[in-house]
C-alpha cells in the first residue's frame, strides 16, 4: 500500500492527522498513517470541498481506521486479506459519471478484521464485517442492515466446517466471506456490502448461482422483492451448457433502508471475446430492454471500437474476435425492487471490464481512458486523469 504526497494546502488532513497522533491506539495510528493520505488526495483531486474532505476524513478517521485489526509485527500482518493482490485489507476507486456535475464519487473497499480473523475462532472472517456495520448503523441514519443481515445469514457457514472448505477453494478465489464497501457522496455515507458464494457453495455442494438466486429470492421488503428479476437471470443462465455457464461470483446490496432504489446485485462472469458476446450478456438474451439498456449497448460499442482500434462500420464489427478464445468479463445485473403484482423485471446491467484489457500498465491504462475522456468531450478530466492517479499512489 502506497502513500500519497499531499499538497501543502490540504488542511482537512492535517487537521485530523493532528487528532490521530494523539490517539493511544496504535493499531488505528497504524493503519492511519498508512491509508488516509490517500484518501484526503483523493477527495482533494476529486474536488470535493474542504468541508466535505474535513467530514469524510473524521469519519474514517473514527470508523475505519480502526477497523483493520492489528497493526502488523515486524512487518508480518496478524491477517492477510485475500481481496487484494497484494493483501491490503483496503482498494480506493473513482466512480466516474458522465452526467454527474460534481465529477467523480470517492469510494472504498475494505475487509475489517479483528483479532479472531483468520484465526480458528473464525478462520473466514465472518464477524468483523457485521461488527462495524452495526455499531456504525448505531450513529448513522442512513444505514440500514435488514438485508444485509439476510444474505449474510443465507452465505454464513458452521465455522467449525472452515478448514475443510478452505482446502476446497479454487485457486484466485478470495479466501473470505463478505466485505463491505463505502460511496462518500454529497456528504453522507452510503454503505455496501460484497458476499462471496464460494464458501456456501462448497458446503451445501450446489452451484454458485444457486447460492445467490436463492437468497436474492428470499428478500421481502415494503418497496417489493427481487423474485422477478431472479428468474430473468436464471432463465438466462440456464440457456448455457457446460464451461460457457456464466458463473456467479458475488452478491452485494446497498445497506440503506428498503426503497424501490435500493438494490441488490448480481456480479457474474461471462464469455465475452468478441462485441457480439458481450451485447448478448448485457441485454441477457433480448430480457432485457428499454432506453436505458439501449443506451448502455451504444457506449459499449463505442468503447470497444476506441480500445480494440476497430471500425464502427465494419459489417463484422460485432464478430471480430479481439481477446483470447475463453475470455471473460463481470457483468453487474443490479435489481431493484418490483411491488407485487408487477410482472417486468427491474434489472439495469454494468459491463466491467478487466482491467488488463486496457493495457498491461498504469501508464497504458491512463492513456486508454484518457484519450476516451478526451473524444467523449471531458478535456479537463482527460488532461488530469493521469497526473491525479499518480499523486494518490
Amino acid at each position: 500500500m502506497s502513500v500519497s504526497v499531499l499538497r501543502a494546502s490540504n488542511v482537512p488532513f492535517k487537521r485530523v492527522d493532528q487528532d490521530i497522533q494523539s490517539n493511544p491506539n496504535e493499531d488505528k495510528a497504524f493503519w492511519w498513517g498508512v491509508t488516509a493520505q490517500s484518501l484526503a488526495t483523493l477527495l482533494q483531486t476529486s474536488q470535493y470541498s474542504e468541508e466535505e474532505q474535513l467530514h469524510y476524513l473524521q469519519w474514517y478517521q473514527q470508523w475505519i481506521a480502526g477497523s483493520f485489526g492489528p497493526a502488523p509485527v515486524d512487518g508480518k500482518p496478524h491477517y492477510s486479506s485475500s481481496f487484494t493482490y497484494d493483501g491490503s485489507p483496503l482498494e480506493y476507486s473513482l466512480n466516474w459519471k458522465e452526467k454527474k456535475k460534481d465529477g467523480q464519487t470517492v469510494r472504498f473497499t475494505i475487509e475489517p478484521s479483528s483479532l479472531m480473523s483468520g484465526t480458528a475462532a473464525d478462520r473466514l472472517n465472518q464477524v468483523a464485517g457485521k461488527d462495524l456495520l452495526t455499531a456504525m448503523a448505531k450513529h448513522i441514519p442512513d444505514i440500514d442492515l435488514a438485508k444485509f443481515n439476510l444474505f449474510l445469514s443465507e452465505f454464513r457457514v458452521p465455522n467449525d466446517r472452515a478448514d475443510e472448505i478452505l482446502q476446497k477453494f479454487p485457486e484466485r478465489v478470495p479466501r473470505l466471506l463478505v466485505v463491505t464497501a463505502f460511496d462518500l457522496e454529497n456528504g453522507s455515507i452510503g454503505a455496501k456490502a460484497y458476499f462471496n458464494p464460494v464458501p456456501k457453495a462448497i458446503h451445501t455442494g450446489t452451484s454458485t448461482n444457486a447460492v445467490v438466486l436463492d437468497a436474492v429470492r428470499k428478500w421481502s421488503g415494503p418497496a417489493g422483492s427481487y423474485v422477478t428479476s431472479a428468474e430473468v437471470l436464471d432463465s438466462y443462465f440456464k440457456t448455457f451448457s457446460g464451461d460457457d455457464v456464466p458463473i456467479v461470483f458475488l452478491l452485494s446490496n446497498d445497506c440503506a433502508p428498503d426503497s424501490p432504489a435500493s438494490r441488490a446485485k448480481v456480479y457474474v462472469n461471462t464469455l465475452a471475446n468478441t462485441l457480439a458476446q458481450v451485447k448478448h450478456a448485457f441485454h441477457l438474451g433480448g430480457r432485457i430492454s428499454g432506453p436505458t439498456t439501449e443506451a448502455g449497448l451504444e457506449a459499449i460499442k463505442e468503447f470497444w471500437c476506441h480500445r480494440f482500434g476497430l471500425d464502427s462500420s465494419d459489417p463484422d464489427l460485432e464478430n471480430k474476435e479481439v481477446l483470447d478464445a475463453g475470455a471473460r468479463a463481470a457483468f453487474v445485473y443490479e435489481m431493484r425492487p418490483v411491488a407485487e403484482g408487477e410482472k417486468e423485471a427491474n434489472i439495469e446491467v454494468k459491463l466491467h471490464m478487466p482491467a488488463s484489457w486496457l493495457g498491461q500498465t498504469d501508464e497504458q491504462i491512463c492513456k486508454v481512458l484518457s484519450t476516451w475522456f478526451q473524444k467523449r468531450g471531458h478535456a479537463d478530466l482527460a488532461e488530469r486523469y493521469e497526473r491525479d492517479l499518480k499523486s494518490a499512489l
